[in-house]
């Protein structure tokens, strides 16, 4: 007896505490095999369970119809499963449609698997599903069971034990008083396919746009004037804006620019007032403008992210006085004010299909960066190909903003999942993908829109003879605050058509290799530019008998990105921008239309270029996969599809890598290894291992420009080559149409003419009057 209780007492003594202070625990599995603690108030109940010994764990509330349970279990990676599920009387185990029991954290520590969630005691606080049971005063039957079988679908032994889960003390429970959302009590005057929160439950905007014309609704919650408009940097100088407030019934809106601080009146007035009016205490003006305006004083608005300004004032101007000072009520913010030229939203097509990818109850380790692979074979009774028309991201409420990008990837013909085995998980620690499934084909960023059409007559293949059989869905999730990472449930789906269209579309990706070698960015930069090449070698052998169209653009960098491009040189000369992005915002990015269709040649070559600002940072900033590192790529949509060309990429060479060491070795006194072919990752690593930890020299964000800008480059034309090629030169820039000089000399013209109408009138007047 006395060494059992020794043996107890050590035991005991090594376990796991719990994460806080719990109110009441009970060992469910002796000794301390299966523990859970919990409490609660009059609203909520939280539970954290501990378990040794065993894959997984199931808790929960029996009853006669069905147990109300989580399912729970962590890998080997720190990657895990929890879910909402109902135990059925033959001890069948079925997935809750929601989730009503919220994880809030999930490790692994000293031997013990811990899992902490929590839910409402009276689930109609929440949903009115019946897939789950309230929690009762009184004794009541809790139902548990451990395992290590795999994913388990049904519980041979499930146990059972009574006591009681709550305190009279906290008694009656209820749900609590719901936080009212700010919400905006105005409706706009028409439909609007975007509409933005400027200032929640107080600013608002509605916008629609074509090829030259945008039309914008504001609602504003003041008793003042409200101003709105487009600025070059996020500040107020030299801003395009328009100011309005309506008094005794009158509106007063004018066309403004600012000058330092000074909003003044544009001598022209370009900015049209549709509709304004006031009511409930919101103030709502209804303008338009062209999208290209030639005053000095007005803005043009261009694809990508231009910085938004808004403000308001508590009251109107006086009777001959202007506005105000505005205090706290202004912002400014990035927006995608005009995403693409519009593709029209299309009907579903007659003989559409529904095929889902989920990556559904998901735990993930608490990193900064993680990015998890789920692998996707495609079915079998797919074997008469599909065009998918369109695709959509269904994201859970639960972490949504975690989420960075969602890529999907082909995988190599005759690769089909299953030899070599693919295992879901980390990215980029298995091999597998590295090696089988590195074909960038479908995908959605941070800012993007989650709903996307092909244009009618364009579609992407699926099944039947297509050349891939298995895709890997790659979810980015964004974690710096290192808390528990949950993702419910996250769908990729594909609508599909047997009716194919006539365009097959394929994407190929552009840009330079995420890693230091392929990037790396001094610190306090405020412009820093990093060239990538798609060489005429690359694109003669890939396009030998076809040109390709290319219907959409996505550029894609992280938090220093500033602008991307790509140029299109054709036989020597630079005939201009394939798409630039010259707003480029991490956290606004999107899919862009090029409606007409930008058409690449065998006699082109491609330069893609991302500018980067660092001057926040205070080391260097490398290629890498976290969202604090930098990527510089262009993945554009493209038909007819080439079965074969699915990257185009470049890196800076060996040699001119082995120029630079030998002079940061030389101006910085850097103690490196010798640099040769085998030593060459581990040197490159060395150098910036040393130099983050100096103080970072104007000389040496010097040496580092004049290394992107002149270093040789090997080309990535499907696979890596060891050729050297010297950087595409260019001899004279295109110059992109001005189309305010174009209107110039249409005025002019029509100036010219006019006056000659009017000159002649003039001599026939003249000629008459001296007959008289």
């Amino acid at each position: 007896m006395k060494f059992f209780v020794l043996i107890c007492f050590i035991k005991c003594a090594v376990s796991l505490a719990p994460t806080e202070n719990f109110t009441y625990n009970r060992t469910l599995i002796s000794p301390d095999l299966f523990t859970v603690f919990w409490k609660h108030d009059k609203t909520e109940a939280t539970f954290e369970i501990h378990f040794k010994d065993s894959r997984w764990a199931m808790f929960g509330i029996w009853g006669s119809n069905f147990s109300d349970v989580i399912m729970a279990w962590l890998n080997n990676d720190q990657t895990g499963h929890f879910s909402d599920q109902r135990l059925l009387p033959n001890n069948e185990l079925i997935l809750d449609s929601e989730h009503n029991w919220i994880l809030l954290d999930a490790f692994y520590k000293d031997g013990t698997n811990v899992f902490k969630f929590k839910r409402f005691i009276d689930l109609s606080c929440k949903t009115i599903s019946k897939e789950d049971l309230n929690i009762q005063p009184g004794l009541i039957k809790i139902v548990f069971a451990t395992g290590n079988n795999l994913n388990p679908i049904k519980i041979a032994e499930p146990n059972q034990i009574e006591f009681e889960l709550l305190s009279n003390n906290y008694g009656p429970y209820s749900c609590p008083i719901p936080v009212s959302a700010k919400v905006l009590n105005s409706k706009p005057t028409e439909y609007y396919s975007n509409i933005f929160e400027l200032i929640p439950g107080v600013y608002n905007l509605y916008w629609n746009y074509t090829d030259t014309e945008i039309v914008f609704e504001i609602h504003c919650k003041t008793n003042g004037w409200v101003g709105f408009g487009l600025s070059p940097n996020g500040g107020m100088d030299k801003s395009d804006v328009v100011i309005g407030w309506i008094s005794d019934g009158r509106t007063n809106f004018t066309d403004r620019h600012i000058q330092g601080r000074s909003v003044l009146i544009d001598e022209k007035q370009d900015w049209h007032l549709l509709k304004s009016y006031e009511s409930n205490g919101v103030n709502v003006f209804k303008f338009k403008r062209s999208i290209k305006l030639c005053d000095p004083d007005d803005s043009i608005i261009v694809k990508g992210t231009p910085n938004v300004i808004f403000a308001f004032g508590l009251n109107d101007p006086l009777p001959g006085q202007d506005i105000n000072y505005h205090n706290d009520n202004r912002g400014s913010t990035k927006i995608n004010l005009i995403t693409s030229s519009k593709v029209n939203v299309q009907n579903d097509e007659p003989d559409s299909e529904i095929l889902d990818i989920n990556i559904e109850n998901l735990v993930l380790p608490k990193q900064d960066t993680y990015y998890y692979c789920k692998g996707f074979k495609i079915p079998k009774n797919l074997t008469q190909k599909r065009h998918i028309y369109k695709y959509e991201f269904i994201f859970p409420e639960i972490n949504y903003k975690r989420m960075h990008h969602s890529l999907l990837y082909e995988c190599e013909p005759g690769y089909d999942g299953e030899n070599p085995k693919y295992e879901d998980g980390e990215c980029y620690t298995d091999s597998i993908k590295g090696k089988y499934c590195q074909v960038i084909s479908l995908g959605w960023a941070v800012g993007g829109e989650k709903v996307f059409y092909f244009p009618k007559d364009a579609g992407y293949p699926i099944g039947g003879d297509t050349e891939y059989s298995f895709l890997v869905l790659e979810l980015h999730y964004d974690n710096p605050k290192l808390d528990i990472g949950f993702i419910q449930k996250s769908t990729l789906r594909f609508h599909l058509t047997k009716n194919l269209r006539q365009k097959e579309l394929g994407v190929l990706t552009l840009g330079t290799d995420s890693s230091p070698y392929g990037i790396a960015i001094p610190p306090q930069m405020d412009q820093f530019s990093i060239k990538s090449y798609c060489f005429n070698d690359c694109l003669n052998q890939k396009l030998s008998d076809q040109n390709i169209n290319i219907i959409s653009a996505n550029p894609h960098t992280h938090l220093s990105g500033l602008e991307v491009s790509t140029k299109i040189i054709r036989k020597g000369k630079d005939i201009g921008y394939l798409f630039r992005n010259e707003f480029y915002d991490f956290n606004y990015q999107n899919s862009y239309i090029l409606n007409p269709p930008v058409q690449i040649t065998k006699d082109d070559e491609l330069i893609t270029e991302c500018i980067y600002k660092t001057r926040d940072r205070t080391k260097f900033t490398y290629g890498g996969l976290g969202t604090r590192q930098e990527m510089c790529y262009h993945f554009l949509t493209y038909y007819p599809r080439q079965s074969t060309f699915k990257n185009c990429l470049s890196v800076p060479s060996g040699e001119s890598y082995y120029s630079l060491i030998q002079q940061i070795k030389k101006n910085e006194n850097l103690n490196l290894p010798e640099f040769n072919s085998s030593t060459f990752y581990q040197t490159v690593n060395k150098m910036y291992q040393l130099l983050d930890k100096k103080q970072i020299s104007d000389n040496l964000r010097k040496t580092f420009k004049e290394f992107y800008d002149n270093t040789k480059v090997s080309q990535i034309c499907g696979k890596y080559t060891e050729n050297q090629h010297e950087q595409i030169k260019i001899s004279e820039l295109y110059v992109e149409p001005d189309p305010c000089k174009e209107v110039s000399q249409n005025d002019s013209k029509l100036s010219n003419v006019v006056n000659m109408i009017v000159n002649f009138f003039r001599k026939i007047f003249n000629f008459f009057s001296g007959l008289f």
